[in-house]
């Protein structure tokens, strides 16, 4: 079960946030009774992110963040504030 649920996880994302992938199409000839290769021909195709599935997982991420968060007590929630606080605040002054 968890294994789909990579899975499934992978593809929203590659999905949210676009992707290419490359198409190969082969023409074959038939001689002499065989099979024989005529063409190969590899394209690159793009596709475009899709707004559908990055807002499902924006939605997915912030549940991830809310359950983590409601696990802190009052005193832990103040200290994890200050420390973001602090990165935020360094972050200014080397700009």
């Amino acid at each position: 079960m968890k294994k789909n649920k990579k899975k499934l996880d992978e593809a929203l994302y590659k999905k949210a946030l676009g992707y290419t992938a490359e198409e190969v199409s082969e023409e074959y000839a038939v001689i002499e009774n065989e099979l024989v290769l005529q063409k190969r021909k590899t394209n690159t195709k793009t596709y475009p992110p899709d707004l559908s599935a990055l807002k499902l997982l924006l939605d997915e991420l912030q549940e991830v963040e809310q359950n983590y968060y409601s696990k802190f007590s009052l005193d832990e929630l103040e200290q994890e504030r200050e420390k973001l606080k602090k990165l935020l605040e360094g972050e200014n002054n080397e700009v």
